[in-house]
């Protein structure tokens, strides 16, 4: 049987086991339902880490691409076409820069250090049209819950922090909170798909943010931010 995985420069880590996979479903080598080779497997095929296929295996977990059935292995998903996926951006931004799992948890914690010093902030600084963005996109995310629309939830939940640092009014700090949370995106998708009951608490969150930052309460806004991030860190 022809290998599907073969050996490659495993400087390029994690996105050469994507980018084969994907390859083979687009050329209908791989189909929905098939079983793939086990991580040991993929990795003699491939000569790359076992840590780099772990971390390939994870994104496409995540993405609903593969499924994993404890004592079984790891299998097609049914819904195997790349462009049903969740947000398409995380995939591609993996494969552009092999971003890993590991490294989006990481910069996840870095937005517990930042995000609530930026809520005190903005509690300070925002301009009334500021804190109007911040309520409607709050409105906004409870219109994707009822409607059970998880990615354009997980993308007004980006937008939410985003503004919350653009209500800061430092340009550096924008630019810094930017690229964090492009980074923080695979982890926390991972943590939404885990547990549907994060949207609700973060809905609840991000209305106790706002009606700090409105009533100019620093402490309360930083507060609520912590608590709220520590909840997609807790049990990684």
């Amino acid at each position: 049987m022809e290998e599907l995985f073969p050996k490659q420069d495993s400087t390029k880590k994690p996105a050469i086991i994507v980018k084969r996979i994907l390859a083979l479903l687009e050329a209908g080598e791989l189909k929905p339902g098939d079983k793939l080779p086990n991580e040991l497997e993929i990795v003699k095929q491939s000569d790359i880490s076992r840590t780099s296929v772990r971390e390939a295996l994870s994104a496409l977990e995540i993405m609903g691409i593969i499924v994993r059935v404890p004592g079984e292995g790891t299998y097609i998903s049914g819904d195997a076409l790349y462009s049903k996926f969740g947000p398409r951006s995380i995939l591609e931004k993996f494969l552009e820069d092999t971003e890993t799992v590991n490294g989006s948890f990481e910069a996840l914690e870095a937005r517990m250090v930042l995000e609530p010093s930026v809520a005190v902030m903005a509690a300070r600084r925002a301009e009334p049209e500021q804190i109007a963005k911040l309520e409607e996109l709050v409105e906004s995310s409870k219109r994707a819950l009822k409607a059970n629309d998880i990615n354009l939830f997980f993308d007004i939940d980006s937008a939410f922090h985003l503004a919350i640092a653009e209500a800061a009014n430092n340009g550096e700090i924008l630019e810094i909170s930017r690229g964090l949370l492009a980074k923080a995106d695979t982890h926390m998708w991972k943590r939404y798909k885990e547990d549907l009951g994060l949207l609700d608490s973060t809905v609840e969150a991000h209305t106790k943010i706002v009606e700090a930052i409105r009533e100019r309460d620093p402490k309360k806004a930083g507060y609520f931010v912590e608590h709220h991030l520590a909840k997609y860190v807790a049990e990684n």
